[in-house]
């Protein structure tokens, strides 16, 4: 997938997340919002239409009770009918008045409806009316008594009040079905204006894609014609990152067109080589002498033992060019660190056995990391096998894992005589070796090779000394998982 089409992805689907939340709020929150305004208007009615009936059609009877007269409410509801309506709401025409009104007793049974269907009828447990019987507020949200979906009503209830007892319960209500056509109308329109925003946000995600890809287009031209031979002129990037990519990519360009790495390892190899080229030339020249056995031996291993050099030298060196070849990772495996030691340790027993010295190693069995296993062992021995190269007989080459702050640091510790000042700046480089206990000299290519598969893993080589008790102590920096 190109990195034009990922920038188009990502911003389209930002925007449509984004968008499409908003909107899924909006919708959400119209609903309740419309019902909260009618709400409100029907608490003013029902107070007010109460209040009336309470002032105006309430009277004592011979036996002492209330009396609550329902023929205010008749004559209001009958003119209403006879009324002419034509109101133009904005989208919406008006012809009836919609709105109802039931009228109940201290006991929740109907004494008025101005739908003249519920009657008598017992509204004592809807919620309206129970709630206000006992001085609370009441309203409810639900279908007529025929059940339609199509008649929901939203009642709001106020108390008949009589010098100041409850005598009864005027509620009024309206249908929903205008509040869920404004809803439809809104949430339409909204739609549609979701569906042009999010057009015109992916015309300008194209424009603004464009404008970041054209110049790592004219970069990958650029590349390709350096990887063809020919010599391409920088094309202009701007003073960005992509620029600053092009000159470190120009840069790169002069240093392979000068062939410097090059020179460098041959200059390096070809000075490595002569000391065990010169030392089998001579031991071959001094065999056509005459000499006993026991010399003639001797200047045979030491053939043997130049030629080993030799072959060590350039196979170490293969596997350094290779590594520093490759740019990133080819392999992420999930590496227990613990049977990672483990493993290193035992392959070098024997050889730790030839010195004289042991490996002693501790670690959480639950540290892991990712990265090359084989690449982490062949680090790993080398470290090992250096600290035992430069211990003394019968010591203890330590190592162990910690994780702190996000790393993993994996040490090799030995009680040798440590880095001098002066060549610690030079550890990594290639071919410099300093003096190991027994006086040989090794390739020179171990820190190197160490140091370049760190630089692999996002990792570090490092070294410090330790005073008590004096330690050498190399480590590897990596990122914790």
């Amino acid at each position: 997938m190109s990195l034009r089409l990922r920038l188009i992805l990502v911003f389209l689907f930002s925007v449509l997340t984004g968008l499409g939340s908003v909107v899924y709020w909006v919708l959400d929150e119209l609903e309740p919002r419309y019902k909260e305004a009618q709400e409100e208007i029907l608490v003013d009615i029902s107070e007010m239409m109460a209040t009336l009936i309470a002032n105006e059609g309430v009277s004592f009877s011979e036996s002492g009770g209330t009396v609550i007269d329902t023929h205010l409410a008749e004559r209001l509801f009958a003119g209403l009918a006879g009324r002419p309506l034509n109101a133009q709401i904005y989208d919406l025409l008006k012809t009836e008045v919609d709105l109802r009104m039931y009228i109940t007793d201290a006991r929740g049974t109907v004494i008025f409806d101005s739908h003249y269907t519920d009657t008598g009828r017992d509204y004592s447990q809807w919620r309206d009316v129970y709630l206000t019987l006992r001085g609370h507020y009441g309203a409810r949200s639900s279908d007529d008594i025929t059940g339609h979906s199509d008649t929901e009503r939203l009642y709001v209830a106020s108390p008949l009040l009589y010098r100041g007892d409850i005598i009864g319960v005027v509620s009024t209500g309206k249908p929903t079905r205008n509040i869920n056509r404004f809803i439809s109308h809104l949430s339409t329109n909204l739609l549609w204006i979701s569906l042009v925003a999010a057009l015109a946000t992916l015309l300008i995600g194209l424009v603004i894609t464009l404008w970041i890809t054209r110049p790592l287009l004219r970069l990958e031209q650029y590349a390709r014609g350096v990887s063809r031979g020919e010599r391409p002129a920088l094309p202009a990037l701007g003073h960005n990152e992509v620029g600053r990519v092009g000159k470190a990519l120009e840069s790169m360009k002069a240093a392979l067109d000068g062939k410097s790495y090059v020179a460098d390892y041959v200059q390096s190899l070809t000075h490595e080589l002569k000391a065990p080229i010169a030392g089998i030339r001579g031991a071959a020249e001094l065999l056509q002498e005459p000499m006993s056995d026991a010399q003639r031996n001797q200047f045979l291993n030491n053939i043997i033992e130049q030629g080993s050099r030799m072959q060590e030298l350039i196979e170490r060196l293969l596997k350094l060019a290779a590594i520093e070849y490759q740019s990133s990772l080819e392999r992420h495996d999930k590496i227990v660190l613990k049977e990672l030691i483990a493993a290193v340790c035992r392959s070098l027993e024997d050889y730790a056995s030839r010195h004289r010295v042991s490996l002693e190693y501790s670690c959480d069995p639950s540290l892991s990391i990712t990265g090359d296993s084989t690449l982490l062992q062949d680090a790993l021995s080398n470290l090992i096998r250096n600290a035992t190269e430069f211990s003394p007989p019968e010591s203890a080459v330590l190592i162990g894992a910690i994780q702190h702050d996000g790393s993993v640091y994996i040490s090799v510790k030995d009680s040798g005589p440590g880095v001098p000042p002066f060549a610690e700046e030079k550890l990594t480089q290639r071919f410099f070796c300093l003096p190991r206990t027994d006086g040989s000299k090794g390739s020179g290519l171990g820190l190197s090779f160490v140091h370049e598969i760190m630089q692999l893993h996002n990792g570090k080589l490092n070294y410090h000394r330790e005073t008590e008790p004096p330690a050498t102590v190399f480590s590897l920096t990596l990122p914790a998982e």
